[in-house]
């Protein structure tokens, strides 16, 4: 199956699991009429043809009913349950479509819940947990979190009820609060991972990326083409596991080269995007402001190079510094970190930490699926090597040469961070 198909199917699998929910959660009620396919398609941010897909599904379920002309509208509990009674043996076209995703019968679910199953490099971490799953003769089942936490809770316990073996959690980002998750640890069942983002003080397997030694070498690669005021672009979300990290690979960069650090280079009060181009106007504008103070003050003062927190954040970095007149990379040097598709903005081919998001995935799933057969008992942190990707937002200050292994790429070392009982 080429991953086209696949992600297609992902996407129409999601969807129909969005809308069911909806339903099942009370939001929509029997005899109500679904939104129309094109309010769908732009309030899940999809194609028009994955939610038509998305609703045959749910046709084909029983949950709802479509009337030419009319549209679709929430059948009652009682017709659905009709249209599904043909026998214990039968399977939904939902468990099909499930199965067709999988490439085998589903003879053990797995949950997968994301923020987003579109966002950014997203698919990529889906792909990879599909892949192990698939070769375990597995179903993955995808449940999307909004990144709200009550949602997120949400779509565990409906993957609880669905009898999951096993959760990969890519939790919400915002405060450590967590009762859901917290809730599970402390049943011990079903054994549960969590990706990216992590609790500290919860003792739960995790996999998550280098972002220490990302935050490293972006800064070491900017100290080595001779910058020496190097800045910091971080994000409000300063508790968020991943953005704590990637500072603290900023700071221990410094001071390995013997930099002072300087609180009035470093800016975190940038809100976070969701996407590119920005679609909340708000956080866009408070952005642009927080950037224009930060860029346009005092060029004695102002950084000669940046490490930004993300590449959603950098490209906005790259366009408030050109309407400030200020060169990318002549007259501000810049690294992000994650290595989205959108890599040539304004021009601009952006020099970037890239995450393996394929092999998160695809080391979750092993890891959980050992956790099931019982191969490990205690809890682990395995984080995923990171490498620099040099592009032309980084440019060369100095005929300083660069260290040998970053001119074009460097990376860090996979390693298992430690383990509790």
């Amino acid at each position: 199956m080429d991953r086209d198909h696949t992600t297609a199917a992902w996407l129409y699998a999601w969807v129909a699991e969005h809308l069911r929910l909806a339903v099942q959660t009370g939001r929509y009620r029997p005899g109500d009429r679904l939104p129309a396919e094109v309010t769908l398609a732009q309030q899940l941010g999809v194609a028009r043809g994955t939610i038509r897909h998305a609703l045959a599904d749910l046709v084909a379920d029983g949950l709802i009913a479509t009337v030419p002309g009319q549209g679709s509208f929430v059948c009652a509990p009682e017709a659905a349950e009709a249209r599904l009674a043909p026998g214990p043996a039968a399977t939904s076209p939902r468990q099909e479509r499930v199965a067709a995703v999988t490439g085998a019968a589903p003879a053990g679910l797995i949950g997968l819940i994301l923020p987003s199953v579109v966002r950014a490099r997203n698919p990529e971490l889906i792909d990879g947990a599909e892949e192990v799953c698939r070769q375990a003769h597995c179903s993955l089942v995808l449940g999307s979190s909004g990144d709200d936490r009550q949602l997120e809770a949400e779509q565990l316990e409906r993957m609880l009820t669905q009898g999951a073996s096993g959760l990969i959690v890519y939790t919400v980002d915002g405060p450590l609060e967590a009762p859901a998750l917290r809730r599970l640890v402390e049943r011990g069942s079903p054994p549960l991972v969590l990706i990216d983002r992590y609790l500290p003080d919860l003792a739960v397997d995790t996999v998550c990326m280098d972002n220490v030694g990302g935050g490293f070498l972006a800064v070491q690669h900017l100290i080595e083409r001779g910058y020496r005021r190097i800045g910091y672009i971080g994000t409000d979300n300063t508790g968020t596991s991943s953005i704590v990290e990637r500072m603290a690979g900023y700071r221990w960069a410094l001071d390995q080269y013997g930099l002072p650090y300087d609180p009035g280079l470093v800016c975190t009060t940038v809100r976070r995007l969701l996407g590119w181009p920005p679609r909340e106007p708000d956080k866009e504008q408070h952005n642009q402001r927080v950037l224009r103070a930060y860029l346009g003050g005092d060029p004695a003062a102002r950084p000669q190079a940046v490490f930004v927190c993300n590449d959603y954040v950098a490209f906005q970095v790259v366009q408030v510094a050109d309407g400030l007149g200020l060169r990318i990379p002549d007259d501000l040097a810049l690294v992000a970190f994650d290595n989205v598709v959108y890599r040539d903005y304004f021009g601009v081919p952006l020099s970037t930490i890239d995450q393996r998001r394929h092999e998160i995935g695809a080391t979750a799933a092993r890891l959980l699926l050992e956790r099931i057969a019982g191969q490990r008992t205690r809890s682990e942190r395995i984080v995923i090597a990171t490498q620099l990707i040099v592009r032309q937002s980084s440019g060369q200050l100095s005929d300083r040469p660069v260290q040998a292994g970053l001119d074009h790429e460097g990376s860090t070392a996979h390693a298992t961070v430690g383990s509790s009982p």
